[in-house]
């Protein structure tokens, strides 16, 4: 069961530092705020963080919305428990703010994240005073403690996951498809060739997107925000283009960190798609993120549609991570999230 902590008066604003004493007096837990990305993405690297964990992903959200980016970690005794990057958006009164750990909190082992889960909502009740904290790991055969409740789904748990420690030969085999692994090499008979995108390549990244945005019905942000992504994930981006004699005939943009690569957007043209570009393309991202060091490459979501059956060429089953999760962290939780349903009943 979770435990009861004493909000005692051991904070260090200056110092990025607070203790928080368990009540049966075992352990003394301290928080410390990371304020540098060398630092911060260390500890993502080292300590099995996701990509959508890392400093990049936090920047990338305070520049282009309303979310500030927090940079936490929790040691006992001085051995790392957990740690997690908390987006805090702030609301009107009184509700104060709200909180989101995507793919979080960061833990060593998944038997830990029940406990990390509630260490880091404690963090956000003390010191932003949220109303809660959503969290959506990507993991499974773990369940939290008491006080979480299932969330609205903001990434999906129901994905497509390839293993990407055995050699490219085993990796290649695994593939559920043989047609996916003949196309790989029909794509490369065709003259595609795939390399990893500069920034010069972004106006006809963008301009492909807006259209298999409009052929595929999905929404998409403004290019502002791709832009802004492109510099502020440096640490984590590995974006690539398919091309046949210099015309782009598709990309695929991941961010990866050793625990994971994950697929963040694509898109292909009827070309590409010809040419079987977005096979050679995908084969070439997943031995990309292979030898970064990655041991998972994340397809990002299986939905009933075309893309999510592409994506399903690539594994025998899918992968059912264990869901979105709110921790309530206020009397007013209730109250805002059926001011959230009318909102979204309104103006849906």
């Amino acid at each position: 069961s979770s435990s009861t902590y004493l909000s005692a008066n051991l904070c260090n604003e200056a110092r990025h530092v607070c203790r928080i004493l368990e009540i049966d007096g075992v352990s003394t837990v301290e928080y410390r705020l990371i304020d540098t990305q060398e630092a911060w993405d260390q500890i993502v690297r080292t300590h099995n963080g996701h990509p959508m964990q890392s400093w990049g992903w936090g920047s990338l959200k305070e520049q282009t919305g309303s979310w500030t980016a927090h940079h936490v970690v929790c040691e006992d005794a001085g051995s790392f428990v957990c740690a997690a990057l908390v987006l805090v958006r702030k609301l009107p009164w009184p509700f104060k703010s709200i909180c989101y750990s995507p793919r979080g909190p960061i833990v060593e082992d998944v038997a830990d994240l029940p406990r990390a889960a509630d260490l880091i909502a404690q963090w956000c009740r003390e010191h932003v005073h949220a109303v809660s904290l959503k969290i959506d790991p990507g993991v499974s055969g773990v369940t939290l403690n008491d006080g979480w409740k299932q969330g609205s789904t903001i990434l999906i748990a129901n994905t497509a996951v390839i293993d990407t420690v055995p050699d490219e030969d085993a990796i290649l085999k695994s593939f559920h498809s043989k047609k996916a692994r003949q196309y790989i090499r029909k794509a490369g008979r065709m003259g595609v060739e795939v390399r990893r995108a500069s920034r010069e390549d972004l106006p006809a990244i963008l301009d492909l997107y807006h259209k298999t945005a409009e052929e595929d019905n999905f929404f998409i942000h403004d290019d502002h925000y791709y832009q802004v992504a492109f510099d502020a994930m440096d640490d984590v981006n590995q974006v690539f283009v398919a091309e046949c004699e210099g015309r782009l005939l598709a990309f695929l943009w991941n961010v990866t960190t050793p625990a994971a690569a994950f697929e963040l957007w694509g898109g292909v043209n009827e070309e590409g798609k010809t040419k079987r570009a977005n096979y050679l393309l995908k084969w070439t991202a997943i031995l990309e993120a292979k030898q970064s060091g990655a041991v998972l490459y994340d397809l990002n979501g299986l939905l009933n549609d075309g893309i999510s059956k592409f994506k399903m060429l690539f594994i025998e089953e899918p992968t059912q991570w264990i869901g979105t999760f709110d921790k309530p962290l206020s009397p007013l939780f209730s109250v805002w999230e059926g001011s959230l349903r009318l909102y979204r009943r309104l103006f849906k």
